[in-house]
């Protein structure tokens, strides 16, 4: 059997009325999905899914049950920016759902109070537009973000076809964070925006939207370069080839990507944590990627970061160097390599000229000139998410009490 929204739903409650990580507290679940990812459509992957949430939720249902699902809510989204809304407006009607719960509340039955856990069931961009709005709303409204951290989680399944900035790469890791020793926390993300200072305000009639304009966020990796080109093609070629075309583009980029956005010295300033300069490099560069954290994966679980460092940049290569440590980004050897340097950092800027693309788990925009210079910095802990309490690497995020 494939697996759905709905089986989803129905599996994933047993799950969260077991956990011990919502003991006593009351829950609305809340799932985003995309029924158009990979982990819903693709025969043989689904099938597989629906095995595993099955076998999953059956050793749920032979636990202890410790708290209650009141209400459970499936929200498909049916084209790109969908997911965004559908959160935004949850979000506005967050303080009416903690007030009618706390009217309703039998305080002998409901000691704690509630948890809003937002599943977001898709690929990458599904979870961009979630993590996203919930951003976004934090960043408005004080008082609102104040509430979300108290009061909302996300958990982000892998059902796409990437799933670099999912909870876990597998159903199994992410669903660990339900069945096994968990804690809250807060993550990070990635601002991407231009300095306005004394420049003319940007118009629509240069640009299609100015809802496509800066501030944009990433909550795994932003980049600049053939990075974000091979994501661009990636993109491009799966509404005509499902599936995984990512090791494709990274070979046929190798050898277009030149052709098209060749290479001119590019002024990079690398921030610490005190918004100190610690590394100016002016160069031509094939990229530059900056992640949320160390530890971390891009391009369906190319090895960016395997390190706690979450700043590489790569010097522009000739062809015959590309091709033959191409693989080396794949495994994370890169950083044994002088093309390939790795750093700390909390913010950089770019300076240049030309255009160029530029990525944000998957979004791709294209740079122009009026765009430098152009930062990238990590925001303050806001994304509640879940951690395993025996997690193998530290990827960002600061613990955090409900």
């Amino acid at each position: 059997m494939l697996l759905s929204p709905e089986n989803l739903k129905d599996f994933m409650i047993p799950v969260v009325e077991s956990s011990s990580l919502f003991e006593n507290k009351n829950v609305i679940l809340c799932i985003v999905a995309n029924p158009c990812a990979g982990g819903f459509t693709r025969k043989r992957v689904s099938k597989k899914n629906f095995e595993q949430l099955e076998k999953i939720a059956n050793n749920a249902r032979n636990k202890a049950k410790v708290t209650s699902v009141e209400e459970a809510r499936i929200f498909e989204t049916s084209h790109p920016g969908e997911g965004s809304i559908l959160v935004s407006e949850l979000l506005q009607k967050l303080p009416r759902i903690i007030e009618e719960f706390s009217d309703n509340r039998d305080e002998s039955q409901h000691p704690k109070g509630l948890q809003i856990l937002v599943v977001t069931a898709g690929g990458d961009g599904t979870h961009l537009e979630v993590q996203t709005a919930i951003l976004k709303k934090s960043l408005e409204n004080p008082e609102l973000c104040n509430l979300i951290k108290k009061y909302v989680t996300i958990l982000r399944l892998p059902l796409g076809t990437g799933n670099d900035g999912s909870d876990g790469r597998t159903l199994e890791e992410a669903f660990a964070r339900l069945t096994e020793p968990a804690h809250f926390s807060l993550q990070r993300a990635i601002k991407v925006w231009y300095d306005t200072t004394g420049k003319n305000p940007i118009s629509t009639e240069k640009y299609e939207s100015l809802d496509s304009l800066p501030p944009w966020y990433a909550f795994n990796i932003a980049s600049v370069g053939i990075d974000a080109f091979i994501t661009y093609m990636t993109n491009r070629t799966k509404k005509y080839m499902p599936g995984d075309t990512y090791q494709l583009w990274v070979d046929l980029a190798c050898v277009f990507y030149s052709w098209k956005f060749p290479a001119k010295p590019l002024t990079l300033e690398i921030f610490d944590d005190n918004d100190n300069i610690v590394e100016t490099i002016t160069s031509p560069v094939e990229f530059v990627v900056l992640g949320v954290s160390g530890n971390r994966t891009y391009g369906s679980n190319h090895l960016i970061f395997p390190t706690d460092k979450n700043l590489c940049t790569v010097r522009k290569i000739n062809l015959f160097m590309k091709l033959l440590k191409k693989h080396t980004f794949g495994d994370g050897t890169h950083i044994n390599y002088s093309f390939s340097k790795n750093f700390f950092a909390n913010k950089i800027k770019i300076t240049y000229n030309q255009k160029i693309l530029v990525e944000m788990d998957g979004e791709v925009h294209l740079l122009e000139p009026d765009f430098y210079p152009l930062y990238m910095e990590k925001t303050e802990p806001i994304i509640p998410i879940i951690e395993c309490n025996n997690q193998a690497v530290d990827k960002g995020a600061v613990p955090y009490i409900k």
